[in-house]
């Protein structure tokens, strides 16, 4: 029965809000968002707590009083056309392990999670933690030019009648676990069950701008064209020979591409690049970039295009608390569980609930490597071993946090 309601859980959300090619699109700060975030406030109530907002858009669903608990959860916002366990699978295991017991136990599921929306992730736990300010979130914007703050208030009318919280609660956070679904397959690949991250990269986020000059495609010769396109090329390029030589431990992607005038018969005179690298140490990600910059100069001086570029945002990786590592590794020991640790270059509620509380991240092993689409696949039996771990690692049979966890904070 336990497996079957939280299967029946992640397919009510997953239908909730339907989006793209079969996926489902709850973007962050949306009504969609809120809908999924008033269903599983409806689940914590059945499992005996209490749920509440914070100003954040964080939904708390904490147990009755004041005593100190272990809480875990994830998100349930999407990308356009999503998958259904992103978010979902974390949220929805959160809930079930808090409805096993009472007391000691509660579920923290933190909003605007996914960047798609205003090219910026984990907004929930950032803005809660401190790393994001009001002003931060003006500045943030969708497509529609919509800021996340004005967003975020829409969302939280959305929420009805839930009762608002003055701050976060994160006095009453002993530790927190936060389950996910794998966004690779090299736990499979591994003939693992579950994974316990150590470390989850820092992103550093840059945007270049090439200026050249517009001239005609056919009456242009070769030797007096400034294309601000090629010189963005060759920067595309060594983006991709930088990340394969400072592979694993650092990552490179030029994820998007502007040019003006964008047309078939014009040399392009200006290009502008968005580049993500993600490094697993410190430093690595800052040094991936400064030797990148090095070569876009070099190749704008060569082609007579000026070069303008800027920070989007920079982080340092987290290193994951060992103590928390350490526990999530004897729970699986008791279990049976097959287990093995990695790093995370995705990011995470977690690596920023970390700073202010001793925090896990497991992920549970995916079958295809798919993410952020429907074809997102976990097996049963994995599912059921995250849910025996997470349970044994909140136990608390007083109502304290669970002996595993006591005293990391």
């Amino acid at each position: 029965m336990t497996l079957a309601r939280v299967h029946g859980r992640i397919e009510e959300l997953f239908a909730l809000s339907p989006g793209k090619n079969g996926g489902a699109s709850r973007p962050a700060f949306s009504r969609a968002e809120a809908r999924a975030m008033l269903l599983v406030a409806a689940w914590a109530r059945e499992a005996g707590l209490e749920p509440s907002v914070d100003p954040h858009g964080n939904l708390w669903c904490l147990p009755p009083g004041d005593a100190p608990c272990v809480t875990s959860g994830s998100h349930v916002d999407t990308v356009p056309g999503g998958g259904r366990y992103d978010g979902p699978l974390g949220t929805v295991l959160a809930v079930e392990a808090a409805s096993r017991a009472g007391g000691g136990r509660g579920v923290l599921v933190c909003a605007a999670e996914e960047a798609s929306r205003f090219g910026a992730g984990t907004i929930g736990s950032r803005s809660m933690t401190g790393k994001l300010s009001e002003g931060d979130l003006s500045r943030l914007r969708d497509t529609g030019g919509l800021d996340a703050l004005t967003a975020r208030a829409e969302y939280l009318d959305a929420l009805g009648g839930l009762p608002r919280l003055r701050s976060a609660p994160l006095e009453r956070v002993s530790s927190h676990v936060e389950v996910h679904i794998e966004q690779r397959a090299a736990l499979r690949d591994k003939g693992l069950s579950l994974g316990v991250a150590t470390t989850i990269a820092g992103p550093v986020r840059h945007g270049l701008r090439f200026s050249g000059e517009v001239a005609h495609a056919g009456e242009t010769p070769a030797s007096e064209r400034r294309d601000a396109l090629c010189a963005a090329a060759e920067t595309v390029l060594l983006a991709e020979e930088l990340g394969r030589r400072c592979a694993p431990e650092t990552t490179a992607t030029v994820g998007t591409l502007e040019i003006h005038p964008n047309s078939l018969t014009s040399i392009p005179g200006t290009a502008k690049l968005g580049v993500d690298i993600r490094g697993v140490r410190p430093g690595g990600a800052r040094r991936l970039l400064e030797e990148l910059l090095d070569g876009a100069r070099k190749a704008a001086d060569r082609r007579g295009v000026y070069l303008e570029e800027g920070q989007i945002s920079a982080s340092e990786p987290t290193e994951m608390d060992g103590a928390m590592v350490a526990a999530v590794e004897e729970a699986c020991a008791r279990l049976g569980v097959r287990c093995g640790r990695c790093v995370s270059f995705a990011g995470h509620d977690a690596q920023h609930l970390a700073a202010v509380v001793p925090s896990a991240l497991l992920f549970v092993a995916s079958e295809n490597g798919v993410s952020h689409a429907p074809g997102e696949a976990v097996a049963e039996e994995d599912v059921e071993a995250a849910l025996g771990v997470l349970c044994l690692l909140m136990e608390s049979p007083r109502g304290e946090p669970s002996v595993m966890l006591r005293g990391l904070r």
